[in-house]
């Protein structure tokens, strides 16, 4: 692969990067293209930039946590009123946790929370 073309995949690769972060709003895509763009042929600006800005935001744990409660939160603004409240809430409840126990009070914990915001 000559120079030209490395740089448009590299170029189309941090597009679908920048993509999915916009999307999620997840630091992990903002790490990936900080791996993946040459700060003028010193990679270990990339790295330490990466490791920076993983280590100033929530783990993994915290991101993906926030991921589905945001998920949850637009099936409820999406499906509330189309069933009782307490059959959407089991629905998305049953999607989420699959049959854990306490899953809809969970699910109702997470949507009083973002109409709290919402106020």
């Amino acid at each position: 692969m000559n120079k030209s073309e490395q740089f448009l995949a590299t170029q189309e690769l941090v597009e679908h990067l920048w993509e999915g972060y916009k999307v999620k709003k997840d630091p992990r895509w903002l790490a990936e293209i900080c791996l993946n763009v040459p700060f003028f042929d010193h990679p270990e600006i990339g790295k330490e930039i990466a490791k920076r800005l993983q280590a100033s935001f929530h783990d993994v744990n915290q991101i993906d946590e926030q991921t589905m409660r945001n998920d949850i939160w637009k099936l409820w603004q999406t499906y509330k009123g189309s069933d009782t409240d307490v059959a959407v809430r089991a629905r998305i409840a049953e999607i989420f946790f699959e049959g854990q126990q306490g899953a809809s009070e969970r699910v109702r914990g997470i949507i009083r929370s973002f109409e709290k915001l919402e106020k």
